[in-house]
């Protein structure tokens, strides 16, 4: 009986001769050593995620990764595994070896690990908006999209120019209807920092009096949280 590729851990794939391992801290696998490949990838293709650089995934993320003959990654994938929801932190695959179902492969062995724990309700991801690649695969592989984040330039990051004038008075042009509030905001990345849970109320305050009320709190690490809002409703 054949056994489906998903399953195949430690198993040589029928597209290529590479294997799928998981490990509880990705610090311990060869993929590490593709991480600031993935990073500068990830840059130079304008598909970072947040406000900075794009930042390397904690080390005590669990990865799956696949393995070559020579015992080196070729791809793999980073995920924060407490919890009921799973958070996929970083993903990617050599130039050479994309289009050949390695992604697939990482991402469904993660599917069923995450089966096997019973408790696990939900695996997420993000990817930037110009990332058309990345989000036909989440969608071939059966992903939903559940929400978009938004952000308004108040410069550019990269020579710092502000708005022009001409483009300011274009936005005060449109009609309310084109102008109302997102139905949900995303802050993908907050810190709390040394306040700890007391600036994330301050910060739940202020979107509070923007018309905003909580919808879901995801936790990242251990200062880090995705926080999205969703537009109160106004009786």
């Amino acid at each position: 009986m054949k056994i489906p590729r998903s399953q195949q851990y430690d198993q040589p794939t029928p597209e290529g001769p590479y294997c799928i391992r998981f490990y509880k801290h990705y610090a311990d696998s060869p993929a590490w050593e593709l991480v600031p490949q993935a990073l500068t990838y990830l840059e130079e293709s304008g598909f970072a995620i947040g406000r900075g650089p794009q930042t390397p995934p904690l080390f005590t993320d669990s990865c799956m990764a696949a393995i070559g003959k020579d015992g080196k990654a070729i791809g793999f994938l980073t995920c924060d595994c407490d919890g009921e929801s799973w958070d996929i932190t970083l993903s990617y695959v050599l130039r050479e070896h994309r289009r050949k179902g390695v992604h697939t492969d990482l991402f469904y062995a993660l599917r069923d690990k995450a089966k096997e724990q019973g408790k696990v309700v939900s695996i997420n991801c993000m990817t930037h908006a110009n990332n058309l690649p990345a989000q036909a695969a989440f969608e071939a592989q059966g992903r939903t999209k559940e929400y978009i984040v938004y952000s308004y330039r108040l410069k550019d990051e990269i020579v710092g120019i502000e708005p022009t004038e001409s483009s300011v008075a274009q936005s005060r042009g449109h009609s309310f209807e084109e102008m109302r509030m997102p139905e949900y905001l995303v802050e993908p990345f907050f810190d709390t920092g040394p306040d700890g849970l007391k600036s994330m109320q301050a910060f739940i305050n202020e979107k509070a009096a923007e018309g905003y009320e909580v919808h879901q709190v995801i936790e990242r690490s251990t200062y880090q949280w995705v926080l999205i809002f969703k537009a109160r409703a106004w009786s």
